[in-house]
């Protein structure tokens, strides 16, 4: 039994006696039924220590009361039988009187427990909150958890976000305390999460920023380049062309200046592409036949593609949803790709088809491959596949790039026989219309003068 059990009791004890005594004193003056009334203060002041003291309050004071008070005194016999129900109405009155006052310390007690747990989650939430990392969560829970169990404690971590909260040794801890251990490893979880959403979203902020600059750098760069290599371009063309005399030398360095500038021209134009298209512009789409797209795109690459048999297969009902502009710079990067990857006489292959509810187009080379697991890394913006090829490695970034913007596709396949086959989709928007089908006369290959690619006609 405790210290504070056996002072309960002791007072208990006192408080009977003290009522004992006062009935005592007060005999004939008062009546027996206000003797009895002095017992319920000693009874109610002994249910403060609980329900055991208060139980042995009432019994005491019945006994007291019998015994000192109740005639025949200093004897248990019981002369009136009315006497009876006044020692059951007192020892059901203190019990009643006990249990009531007992029960309402233990659910102040646990009122003042359950203000104290508020008080410590509250002080461990402000503290996760102001902790800056996973670090600081961790030591404001190891904290809280020691003043409320009086124990060492050690957060560990599992995947993820998961806390566990580990005690030294193994001290006995109330279910109240367990409870309260069990919240602040929920809200440390809660908290890390929150610290680790919130370095995501500051890492993805930055990264949008630093895109945000890097694109209006290159569309303001790009734009501003232009104009005098287009200066460079036309004077080294007209220096080329003009009918004086010159040096093998010298021409051969005028068609590098030209052939250069016309690189860094397609260069500029799918820098200024790719920073259109990712910054959400729409394509500027219409229903057009892709052997206008072709026809071009071809024509503007005669240098490029010299001494390549460029093989052509295209329907004149063909149609496409897209914009002809984005369409043909697409199609102009994977020719000029399958040229840097293809040595001159292999053959190039264009094909154009519908299939269900969009159209594709599709350019196959007899190049080198590509080596496994490289079918998707291609398309990154500044990969090239090999130091040894030429450029910027933005063509096929530039693709993926236009064929996303139509909400359609585009993927890379090896060949059998050795190659690549690029295949890029778009999906149709609205009903495709009619197109007449007018007859193709064909057109017999003829051998060309070096240097110029040979086109062959739909279906030769």
């Amino acid at each position: 039994m405790t210290r504070a059990s056996l002072r309960a009791y002791a007072t208990a004890a006192l408080g009977v006696a003290t009522a004992t005594l006062l009935g005592a004193l007060a005999g004939d003056h008062i009546t027996v039924t206000d003797q009895a009334m002095l017992f319920l203060p000693a009874i109610l002041l002994a249910a403060l220590g609980g329900r055991g003291p208060s139980l042995a309050a009432a019994a005491l004071s019945v006994g007291s009361f019998d015994f000192f008070i109740s005639e025949p005194r200093f004897t248990f016999a019981v002369s009136d039988t009315r006497s009876l129900i006044t020692f059951a109405v007192m020892f059901g009155v203190g019990m009643t009187i006990g249990t009531l006052v007992a029960r309402s310390r233990v659910a102040e007690a646990a009122s003042h427990d359950r203000e104290r747990r508020t008080l410590a989650m509250l002080a461990f939430t402000r503290d996760t909150i102001e902790a800056v990392n996973e670090a600081g969560v961790i030591a404001a829970a190891e904290t809280h958890v020691r003043a409320a169990v009086h124990a060492g404690a050690h957060v560990q971590r599992g995947a993820g976000a998961t806390v566990g909260i580990r005690l030294d040794g193994e001290p006995s801890i109330t279910s109240d305390q367990h409870a309260f251990i069990e919240a602040v490893a929920r809200q440390a979880e809660i908290a890390i999460g929150r610290l680790q959403l919130a370095t995501v979203a500051r890492e993805a902020a930055l990264r949008a920023t630093a895109e945000e600059l890097r694109s209006t750098l290159l569309s303001s760069v790009s734009h501003d380049l232009r104009t005098p290599l287009a200066a460079i371009t036309g004077m080294a063309t007209a220096l080329r062309d003009a009918k004086e005399p010159r040096s093998a030398s010298t021409t051969e360095a005028l068609d590098t200046i030209i052939a250069e500038a016309q690189r860094l021209s397609r260069i500029l134009t799918n820098l200024l592409a790719i920073t259109k298209v990712e910054s959400g512009a729409e394509p500027r789409r219409d229903w057009v036949p892709l052997e206008e797209i072709v026809g071009p795109a071809l024509a503007r690459l005669d240098t490029e593609l010299a001494g390549r048999i460029v093989a052509v297969d295209v329907p004149p009902t063909a149609l496409a949803h897209v914009d002809p502009i984005l369409v043909e710079q697409l199609l102009q990067n994977l020719l000029e790709n399958a040229a840097k990857h293809t040595p001159a006489g292999t053959p190039i292959d264009i094909t154009v088809r519908r299939e269900a509810d969009r159209a594709i187009l599709e350019v196959a080379d007899r190049g080198p491959g590509l080596a496994p697991g490289m079918h998707i890394k291609v398309f990154e913006k500044f990969y090239r596949g090999t130091a040894a090829v030429v450029g910027a490695g933005l063509g096929l970034a530039v693709c993926r790039a236009i064929v996303t913007a139509h909400h359609g596709g585009i993927d890379a396949q090896a060949r059998v026989g050795g190659g690549v086959r690029f295949a890029a989709w778009f999906p149709d928007v609205g009903p495709l219309p009619v197109v007449p089908v007018v007859p193709v006369v064909p057109v017999v290959p003829v051998v060309p003068d070096e240097g110029e690619p040979v086109r062959l006609a739909s279906g030769s």
